[in-house]
């Protein structure tokens, strides 16, 4: 069987077993989306601030900015930890799917080659 042949067999099977091979669509997307938002927004304001605090000669002025690019690199790590935990837990329930499918193909196998024997 071609590679792609059995792509197209798995997602038939799948969808034969109505199994549910998603979370919820819409909170993974927006968490997504979220945290791709605060990591763009985060870069932004925390280069803008720590220029403007490099011309800046009033040395309060000059550290609040400093203590908001710093905010900013944590938005900014806060952000991409929730990409990077959605994308993950997208690619652990399809290996989880997988492996339980292949599980069951080699079940099948079995069974079938213990009937085969009798």
């Amino acid at each position: 069987m071609t590679t792609p042949d059995r792509i197209e067999q798995f997602k038939s099977d799948i969808a034969d077993m109505q199994l549910k091979t998603s979370g919820k669509a819409g909170s993974e997307k927006a968490s997504s989306t979220l945290g791709v938002v605060l990591m763009v927004a985060a870069i932004i304001i925390g280069i803008g601030s720590y220029v403007k605090a490099g011309k800046e000669t009033n040395a309060l002025d000059q550290n609040e900015l400093i203590i908001l690019s710093l905010a900013c690199i944590s938005m900014a790590i806060v952000g991409a930890a929730l990409w990077i935990r959605t994308a993950l837990v997208r690619f652990w329930r399809f290996w989880m799917l997988r492996s339980l499918y292949e599980g069951q193909a080699h079940l099948d196998e079995v069974v079938k080659a213990i009937r085969e024997r009798d």
